[in-house]
């Protein structure tokens, strides 16, 4: 058992956190059905057969923290981490679900309504459900934060959505003990609408790091920081972070280096720097060397017209990886331009107009550009 909870590990500490919600939400979900059954509410039969999916969707979260910290193999050579983001899109989906049949069921019962037997009691126990919601939504969001968990941060925005429900449900009951006024079906819908709006920004959510969204930016900044505050390193671009699950990322960067190096040297600076952060952020890294040439003035002279015709075409565009070789009578210049995201010009256009304006001003040069969009 205390290898199974072992809160030292990624596993283990989300195995623990979704056996507690299991717990928690049969119960809940029990006291609640008896009390629906007891007083004829729809909104609380709704809030019962919610918190009964919460503990469904909190199995479906042991299961997926069980596969994802299963090893690489041959099949799956980067392990199974996106397990846990498949868990997570469960959740969500299991949320918009429940939220569309009890919209359903609620607007059905404000065609047809009946009569509540709801009282004092009815009245505590919806009470001290919201506080038992409320103290696991704080139990799941700290466990989100400690490891950082996206399926977890989705049972997070689930149990406050609950708490919210379950006070629509109250203020029903309210108005029924005091005023003999139904709107059990209302309620039934606004609770509904908190599930259903819930579930879709899980689903926002959960659904970026299956599709491909931007790495941490801390973690760039990090990766940025340690690699140019080498001595030997001029500059890098080219940052990509690819992510196989929570903590389990793949970077490749290229790294700048003075041109004079020898090749020995170069790949002893990249092996050291590639150590370093595989140590610092736990990363896998390759690094790439591009080679800057220093101290030529006919290079620093095509380097600087490259870099005017960029900036006069656009103050967003940036480049790298510059190089000089001969072309014909005149040079060729061949180098890589980062281009911002939602660039107002096309590939093509970019390149003809680069072409168009290096010509005017050398007719004997031409221009091999290699564009860049970016990713981090």
């Amino acid at each position: 058992m205390s290898k199974f909870f072992n809160l030292s590990t990624r596993e283990g500490y989300g195995k623990f956190v979704s056996v507690t919600g299991i717990c928690v939400n049969i119960l809940i979900s029990a006291v609640k059905f008896a009390v629906a059954l007891i007083s004829g509410s729809i909104s609380i039969l709704a809030d019962a057969f919610n918190n009964l999916s919460d503990a469904a969707t909190s199995v479906i979260m042991l299961a997926g923290f069980h596969m994802a910290a299963k090893p690489a193999d041959e099949e799956h050579p980067f392990g199974h981490g996106r397990v846990e983001y498949l868990a997570g899109l469960f959740v969500a989906t299991s949320m918009i679900f429940v939220g569309g049949k009890l919209l359903i069921t609620s607007v059905e019962k404000i065609i047809s309504p009946e009569a509540m037997d709801a009282g004092l009691m009815t009245l505590f126990v919806m009470s001290v459900s919201i506080v038992a919601k409320f103290l696991l939504a704080m139990f799941y969001r700290r466990a989100a934060k400690k490891i950082n968990s996206e399926t977890i941060h989705a049972a997070v925005i689930d149990s406050f959505t609950d708490c919210l429900a379950t006070g629509a449900i109250i203020i029903s009951i309210v108005l029924w003990i005091k005023f003999d006024i139904n709107i059990d079906g209302g309620a039934g819908i606004f609770v509904s609408a908190f599930i259903l709006r819930g579930g879709f920004e899980s689903l926002k959510e959960i659904l970026t790091p299956i599709i491909g969204g931007k790495a941490d930016p801390e973690l760039l900044d990090g990766i940025k920081k340690i690699v140019t505050e080498s001595p030997d390193v001029i500059d890098v671009h080219d940052l990509i972070v690819h992510s196989y699950g929570a903590k389990k990322f793949f970077v490749s960067m290229h790294v700048e280096l003075p041109a004079t190096l020898t090749l020995l040297e170069a790949h002893e600076i990249i092996d050291r720097l590639e150590r370093k952060l595989q140590a610092t952020f736990g990363v896998y890294v390759t690094l790439h060397v591009d080679p800057v040439v220093q101290g030529d003035a006919a290079f620093d002279e095509h380097r600087a017209l490259a870099e005017k015709i960029l900036a006069e075409i656009s103050a967003d565009l940036s480049m790298h990886d510059f190089r000089v070789v001969p072309y014909k009578s005149g040079r060729k210049l061949i180098f890589d331009v980062d281009v911002p995201q939602n660039f107002p010009m096309s590939d093509r256009e970019l390149r003809r107009e680069f072409q168009r304006r290096l010509i005017a001003q050398h007719a004997d040069d031409r221009a091999i550009i290699h564009l860049d969009h970016q990713y981090c």
